[in-house]
């Protein structure tokens, strides 16, 4: 009887095994892990938003955190981001790679960590082009839509927001500078090749470091100063750590947030334009407001804890936009020389800036 069940029961045994394995061959044949959803499908989304912020700046509590909220309402739940802050899933400067490849599906950070990367974008980064970050993303926001060439830089992706920060300024330890001749060999720490420029133009040695890697130089005594937006003293907590500020507002830092085509191309139509309504230019504004907030409270804090501030007067200015200024004009040639409307950005960019 038993020899007699065990026979019956082969052929629906055998059954059950081939579709199992149908399942497991079906499961594996998908290229892309991540659900693709079609417009108005209910299937779940799950993003994943790398960036370089510490978990307490207010890019993370406030940009990030804010839109991640925002999102999953607009999308009725469909969607849902997880935020990386810290640098934890790609280093400072592999955010925008890790995007472009489907790493993570979105990257945030600095575009200045990315040398030659974003040759357009940073002509934001060249000095005294504004004087205030929401200023400067509006600028940065409109040069992007105008000009067709800055899709090349993104390539890959899909870019959700980008701005700048408020107006970078010279901190250092242990001593002053009120003059050119006070930056003389002076060791500072760089956000950018057009600042490693006119720093150099100017007698100091310049050091390119990412912001993270700031606080801790300056302690050690590995950099004497570095070139700042107030911001970064909360930010980044430069505030425990440099004695003097000269103010100049000499230049922005740029910053990028940009998706992966493929997980772009996964929402779906609907869930496309319900993001696109809370980024963009929207955004670019809204993240450029916190730094020029938080540069704000700097100041104020950095007076209470006794960091002596000079700020330079126009005339000052004038004899320093000697040796600066030539930066600019190195710039139009470097970007004209990539076949790129070098020329044409800038002075757009300053027609704007003007605005």
């Amino acid at each position: 009887m038993k020899v007699q069940f065990r026979e019956k029961r082969k052929p629906i045994f055998l059954l059950l095994i081939i579709l199992a394995m149908g399942m497991v061959l079906a499961a594996c044949s998908s290229d892309d892990p991540k659900p693709k959803a079609s417009s108005g499908s209910a299937t779940d989304i799950a993003l994943d938003l790398s960036h370089v912020w510490p978990p307490s700046h207010a890019q993370e509590t406030v940009t990030v955190k804010e839109l991640i909220a925002d999102v999953e309402e607009a999308t009725n739940g469909q969607v849902k981001i997880t935020s990386y802050p810290g640098a934890s899933l790609a280093a400072s400067d592999g955010q925008f790679d890790a995007a472009a490849t489907g790493a993570v599906d979105i990257g945030f950070s600095v575009n200045s960590y990315n040398p030659n990367q974003f040759p357009l974008t940073s002509v934001m980064e060249l000095p005294f082009m504004s004087d205030e970050g929401e200023h400067g993303a509006k600028v940065l926001w409109q040069l992007y839509e105008e000009f067709p060439e800055f899709e090349e830089e993104y390539a890959g992706t899909v870019p959700l927001w980008l701005f700048t920060s408020d107006p970078g300024q010279i901190f250092t330890v242990g001593k002053p500078v009120k003059s050119l001749e006070d930056l003389k060999g002076m060791r500072i720490r760089s956000p950018s090749a057009e600042t490693n420029e006119w720093l150099t133009a100017i007698g100091a040695t310049p050091v390119s470091m990412p912001m993270n890697e700031t606080y801790e130089a300056l302690e050690r005594g590995v950099v004497d100063g570095t070139i700042a937006p107030w911001e970064a003293l909360l930010g980044h907590s430069l505030i425990d750590v440099i004695d003097y500020a000269t103010v100049g507002n000499f230049y922005s830092t740029t910053f990028y947030a940009t998706m992966n085509e493929k997980s772009w191309a996964s929402l779906g139509e609907e869930n496309q334009a319900a993001i696109q309504e809370l980024t963009g230019e929207k955004l670019s504004m809204k993240a450029a407001a916190l730094h020029d907030q938080s540069g704000r409270e700097a100041v104020e804090q950095a007076k209470e804890k006794g960091v002596e501030i000079y700020e330079l007067s126009e005339e000052e200015l004038d004899e320093w936009k000697v040796l600066i200024n030539p930066t600019i004009e190195k710039w139009i040639k470097k970007v004209e020389g990539r076949g790129l409307p070098g020329q044409a950005i800038y002075d757009r960019a300053v027609e704007l800036s003007a605005q």
